[in-house]
């Protein structure tokens, strides 16, 4: 399946700026670690139809506990093809083990997997301790206690994504363990046992 049956395909639901929502692709930028537009001018968001209803539910729960605020996404589904690059990009570098193989797949591959953050009502993105796509440590929720107590992550920066991982998990969302911005719609196993790979 390519991303032009996607766009026809009943299963994927297009994700578009809103009331809760700002998108930034930065895969369809070059403003990302490969600094190449690897989405070729393809700037539309997509999740099969099991992830966007918990995405909705994830902007429900976000404008009941904090009104005027967006999610800001900066990638969803995504082709196989695409993977393939970031992969070559940091195989057998210290850097890999932030990039999923494209053999077995990413979730995101499989269009059930969103990368994200939140901006305020002012339109300000919440400091979160790293950037998108930081490949180290710093990004990880597993190392978070760690971090703060060595000073790289403030109290206020973990509050902040304590605030994104409980309004996602409420949704039914699984937070990625080396990524505070990755969410999985389904765990692994399910999602590539029920769905096919986007190439």
């Amino acid at each position: 399946m390519s991303l032009q049956h996607v766009v026809s395909d009943p299963d994927f639901v297009e994700i578009k700026d809103g009331p809760a929502v700002k998108l930034d692709l930065r895969y369809a930028t070059t403003n990302n670690f490969t600094h190449t537009d690897l989405y070729g001018g393809f700037h539309r968001t997509f999740l099969r139809r099991e992830g966007a209803a918990k995405f909705s539910e994830a902007q429900a729960i976000l404008a009941r506990d904090h009104p005027g605020w967006k999610f800001l996404i900066w990638d969803a589904l995504r082709p196989r093809s695409v993977q393939r690059e970031f992969w070559k990009r940091v195989v057998g570098t210290p850097q890999e083990k932030y990039v999923a193989n494209p053999d077995p797949g990413s979730i995101h591959n499989f269009g059930l997997a969103i990368d994200l953050t939140l901006i305020d009502e002012h339109g300000v993105p919440l400091d979160m301790g790293t950037d998108f796509d930081d490949f180290s440590q710093a990004a990880e929720p597993l190392a978070e206690q760690a971090l703060l107590k060595s000073g790289r992550l403030t109290p206020a920066q973990l509050a902040n994504r304590i605030i994104l991982r409980d309004i996602m998990t409420r949704a039914g969302f699984i937070q990625l363990p080396e990524e505070w911005w990755h969410y999985d719609a389904l765990p692994a196993a399910i999602a590539k046992t029920r769905f096919a790979i986007v190439e």
